[in-house]
């Protein structure tokens, strides 16, 4: 039986949806630093959360550095917060995947609500920016906490309810070795989105590596872009979703796997 017209629209928007997160995740960290040092001739940021605040004048708060975020001691004023000339991009890349992941719906309850919450989270840390002070950064911040969880989430995602749709392979030629490698590729992107907030705060507060935070961040949000397109080219090459629509498959959604 073939697709309807509508239905082959449906299924334009669930592979259009799942794509765009995954090509944002991937051109995120990138987004703000080239696009800071090109437009705005703005150095690396020591974190992908620092954009929202760093300017040329002010690159990271919590470190003292000769002519950075220098305040006059004769007259000490509150150094001004969110004038980062990539702070809207920060900002409406974040909403865009919080609401892309909001919108999307998984194949299990828990991937469903995993994602839901995951979406929410993203969009607490747009909206709750890093602490602007000087001194240490204090790790019990809610846009830490929202961060790091939504790191956990994803990760959690990706290990726990990635393989649902596996089974439904079709007997394609070397099928158990297609889902072997996909389940190989899942696993190694789900560490990765879950070690990356805590190899940040090792760089920083251990190795002393202010920049290193960039760059583990940049590791897990490009994880989790690559994910959705590797799950796209799974759902794809499977065809389950358009196999469910003709009626040929049935998935239990209430199951965890």
């Amino acid at each position: 039986m073939q697709l309807s017209d509508i239905q082959k629209q449906m299924m334009k928007t669930f592979l259009h949806l799942r794509v765009g997160i995954g090509v944002l995740g991937i051109v995120f960290p990138f987004l703000l630093w080239w696009g800071g040092r090109i437009v705005y001739h703005l150095p690396q940021a020591d974190s992908m959360s620092a954009y929202y605040h760093a300017t040329p004048a002010c690159l990271d708060i919590h470190l003292t550095v000769p002519g950075q975020c220098e305040v006059d001691p004769q007259h000490p004023l509150p150094l001004p917060t969110g004038q980062g000339p990539m702070r809207d991009w920060f900002v409406g890349v974040l909403f865009a995947i919080g609401v892309g992941l909001f919108l999307i719906k998984g194949f299990s309850v828990w991937e469903d609500w995993l994602l839901t919450i995951a979406g929410i989270l993203a969009a607490v840390v747009a909206t709750n920016p890093m602490p602007w002070v000087p001194g240490k950064p204090t790790w019990d911040h809610v846009h830490y906490i929202a961060a790091v969880t939504f790191f956990i989430l994803i990760g959690l995602v990706i290990w726990i309810c990635s393989g649902k749709t596996l089974q439904f392979m079709p007997q394609i030629p070397d099928r158990d070795k297609v889902i072997a490698r996909f389940k190989r590729t899942y696993r190694a992107l789900a560490i990765v989105m879950a070690a990356s907030p805590f190899a940040a705060i090792l760089l920083f507060k251990v190795l002393k590596l202010p920049q290193g935070i960039f760059w583990a961040e940049a590791a897990g949000v490009v994880s989790f872009g690559a994910y959705w397109l590797f799950k796209t080219k799974e759902l794809r090459l499977s065809d389950v979703e358009a196999r469910a629509m003709r009626g040929e498959i049935h998935m239990d959604t209430s199951s965890l796997r």
